[in-house]
């Protein structure tokens, strides 16, 4: 039963909401993925993408601004407002997520407290609350999934002594203004009444905000042109600053964000986010090598890559190995060096059966954030595709 309120009020700080006006939210006619069945029973059905990912866009800090109707159901136009505080996170190996909602309402700190859960067998989201009023967790959770960017949530409940069916919309058009809304029915679904709505301002964490402008590749650097001797193989000759402690800046461990090309080659512009960690273990060989081990998980399966950096006095280039988890196949090195804070680094290798250069870039110019980055030239490096790119962020 909705308590009171001001206890919806808390327990429903936790919904998903926006930073756009309340008259520019998209309410469409009647309901998306419910119905009332011959019984009057409400049912619920997901929508063909509903995903556990569908709230991950949720996940961080928010200011939220609010404003709901004095009154429901009574025909009221008066409205009113306050302030508030949001943060998400997501948990249970990714198909659930809680957050804490705090305000100022009456002059009082209010909290509230959502679970938000995915089931994989009816592929339905379920939201339930809890507000610093009573401790109760909510006993009418809505449920429903998403349409595109937009989410539909039902539950039937009481308002003032009389049944009700209750509908929270998200719109995630923009994921960092993202809209929530309620609605009450007193006729079955026959008509609403809009009653609630929240504006939210992401908090933007200047890190977050640092790591998404790095994650971008600086076309500006341009790529050296290739040289290939009489038999066809790369010449590659060092920077006249080149040495063997190009890669001290790396010692440590370090936190990594990826984006990497779905499909290479391809005219794919499809990009997969990822995360992992990696440890440096410094120079080595009386500084002339160096090593780090990477770690992941894909696709549910633990991912480990071992790197091996050896730099040759004789000719002062850097070789670069690879070899990762799923293969125990060491990769053909890359080959390069430094010029100032900005390293390229190449190979000939095959990929799909067909040969292509490869080139790893190495911007140190942050040395606080490094940033990696991969392309693939299928002409002999007339043309580059930008593939996967990672910044690191050192752990303190």
């Amino acid at each position: 039963m909705i308590r009171s309120a001001t206890g919806l009020a808390v327990g429903l700080l936790m919904l998903l909401v926006g930073n756009t006006p309340a008259q520019d939210v998209r309410h469409g006619a009647g309901m998306t993925g419910a119905v009332i069945n011959e019984k009057g029973e409400l049912v619920v059905t997901p929508s063909p993408d509903s995903s556990p990912g569908d709230f991950d866009f949720f996940v961080g800090k928010w200011n939220i601004h609010h404003k709901k109707l004095k009154s429901r159901l009574t025909k009221s136009t008066e409205w009113i407002e306050y302030e508030g505080t949001n943060e998400d996170v997501k948990m249970l190996g990714g198909i659930g997520h809680t957050n804490n909602n705090r305000a100022i309402i009456d002059g009082k700190p209010v909290e509230g407290v959502s679970l938000t859960l995915f089931d994989p067998q009816t592929r339905l989201w379920t939201i339930y609350w809890a507000n610093s009023q009573d401790g109760e967790l909510s006993k009418n959770p809505v449920r429903g999934s998403f349409f595109g960017k937009i989410g539909r949530f039902y539950a039937r409940d009481e308002w003032e002594g009389k049944p009700i069916l209750v509908m929270a919309q998200w719109d995630k058009t923009n994921p960092d203004r993202a809209i929530w809304s309620q609605a009450f029915s007193d006729d079955n679904g026959k008509s609403w009444e809009w009653n609630w709505y929240m504006t939210q301002t992401r908090v933007i964490d200047e890190r977050l905000a640092l790591r998404k402008r790095l994650l971008s590749f600086d076309h500006s650097i341009p790529i050296p042109d290739l040289k290939f001797d009489n038999n066809g193989e790369l010449i590659i000759n060092p920077s006249s600053r080149s040495s063997g402690q190009d890669f001290d800046f790396l010692t440590g461990r370090w936190k990594m964000y990826h984006k990497k090309l779905k499909s290479r080659l391809s005219n794919n512009n499809e990009w997969i986010d990822l995360e992992s960690e990696d440890v440096n273990y410094g120079a080595i060989l009386n500084g002339l090598g160096n090593t780090d081990l990477y770690t992941a998980v894909f696709d549910g399966k633990p991912f480990e890559g071992f790197t091996l950096r050896l730099f040759s006095p004789k000719t002062r280039l850097w070789s670069l190995y690879w070899v990762a988890s799923n293969s125990g196949v060491l990769d053909p090195p890359v080959v390069g060096s430094f010029d100032g804070d900005i390293g390229h680094f190449f190979c000939k290798d095959t990929f799909k059966g067909k040969e292509v250069m490869v080139v790893f870039r190495w911007d140190r110019r942050n040395k606080e954030y490094p940033v990696w980055s991969q392309a693939f030239s299928a002409d002999h490096g007339k043309t580059w595709e930008w593939n996967w790119i990672n910044v690191s962020e050192r752990v303190k």
